[in-house]
């Protein structure tokens, strides 16, 4: 990074690969998604709680996230059904990944369920700091097969389960189709067309074209989506060769593109933004195309938190001469084992992770990540998400299907 005299910080492409090449030294390998099958209906939730659970207190360690906030919403729930006491802690994501990787590593007990992220989970699970969940998934019917099948898998190793996961994030597309519709052009299906779209509708400082995340955190989700786009990866042929490839001229060239966009057409110019920046700043209509992880749009849809919510659609994001490549993500529920309430904390995972809870999530919470099949396709779904040409439920199994997480972090 370099200030110039006027204060502001300047994204130069050797600071944004530096910033891509730290998120890189953290990665680890996760399968490619497999195809959504068709939806089944799920009967599991929490079991019937053992009396000995009566008034156990757990401890839970969260993402700040609307999903996680409606779980702390509704814990009294919980313990009207079961008698367990829950206390959540909502943090933010950079946060908990050092909080929960301290946790973990310590053998600590002081919490009794965390998320399993899928960008740690092989570590975690290998070095044996999370439980084994099949004995309780058995004992309880707890009926796994309404989850898409890609989300189970990042929370198994060596055929063992170690979270139940609650999300199948991807990124996607929010866009203003008012200003689209105002210059005569479509939503951008190629690079190329973004930056006829960017260039068409660019209006400062009443209206920016493009917002993006821009801190290191925020970078790894959709800089792939133009590293491969333009015939590039970021390792040589993962997951049998780890050379990392950010060097190549396809690299280069997706990273000279995305970080053109930045400067020339983005509300931060050259600041740098987080989620809360860049939702705030689609809910004001301040901005108009943000191509990042579906479940950060939902106060964007929602009229409630938004004064663009009737004006928002969504589509897949643009691809390039080597194809479009949208990225995909999930998150779980585990137990440390270092707890020492481990049944509770199975009680408290089944509960959130349950058909009836997370329908209700969709639903009085926006929480369009949702990763139970009966729910992604239910009318209900369809209704609350879907808006003018996005068919929401089907652009998440679009993107489960193009794409190319082999080198997944």
């Amino acid at each position: 990074m370099t200030t110039p005299r006027d204060g502001k910080k300047t994204l130069k492409r050797r600071d944004f690969l530096k910033m891509v090449g730290a998120g890189g030294a953290t990665m680890v390998l996760a399968a490619c998604a497999q195809p959504v099958a068709a939806p089944a209906t799920e009967t599991g939730g929490a079991a019937e709680a053992a009396p000995s659970l009566e008034g156990q207190k757990i401890k839970v360690l969260l993402s700040d996230f609307n999903f996680s906030r409606f779980i702390a919403d509704n814990t009294s729930e919980l313990t009207d059904k079961t008698g367990i006491e829950v206390e959540t802690e909502l943090v933010t994501f950079p946060i908990l990944l050092d909080q929960a990787e301290i946790e973990l590593s310590s053998g600590s007990s002081n919490y009794d369920s965390m998320w399993q992220v899928f960008i740690k989970a092989q570590r975690w699970m290998r070095a044996g700091w999370s439980t084994a969940l099949d004995e309780y998934i058995t004992r309880s019917n707890f009926d796994m097969t309404d989850f898409i099948p890609s989300t189970v898998d990042a929370m198994v190793y060596e055929g063992v389960t170690y979270g139940i996961p609650f999300l199948a994030e991807s990124t996607q597309m929010i866009y203003r189709k008012d200003k689209l519709d105002e210059v005569g052009l479509s939503y951008p299906k190629t690079f190329d067309e973004l930056e006829t779209v960017l260039e068409a509708t660019h209006a400062p400082e009443e209206y920016y074209a493009w917002v993006m995340r821009t801190e290191p955190n925020g970078v790894h989700f959709p800089f792939p989506i133009w590293i491969q786009g333009y015939g590039g990866n970021v390792f040589r042929d993962p997951p049998n060769d780890l050379t990392p490839t950010l060097n190549t001229p396809e690299a280069l060239t997706a990273t000279d593109d995305l970080t053109g966009k930045i400067m020339r057409y983005s509300i931060a110019g050259s600041q740098i933004y987080g989620t809360p920046d860049c939702q705030n700043a689609m809910a004001q209509g301040l901005c108009g195309i943000w191509v990042d992880a579906l479940g950060i749009f939902s106060n964007i849809t929602n009229p409630e938190t938004s004064q663009v919510a009737d004006k928002v659609e969504i589509a897949l994001p643009p691809g390039g001469p080597g194809g479009q490549f949208p990225q995909i993500a999930t998150h779980g529920l585990q137990i440390p084992v270092g707890s020492e309430k481990k049944d509770a904390a199975w009680e408290f995972i089944a509960w959130a992770t349950s058909q009836e809870f997370m329908f209700r999530a969709m639903e009085e919470a926006a929480y369009n990540a949702v990763n139970r099949k009966s729910i992604l396709t239910s009318p209900e779904y369809a209704e609350q998400f879907n808006r003018g040409e996005s068919n929401i439920g089907q652009l998440v199994i679009d993107a489960l299907a193009l794409s190319n997480a082999a080198y997944r972090v």
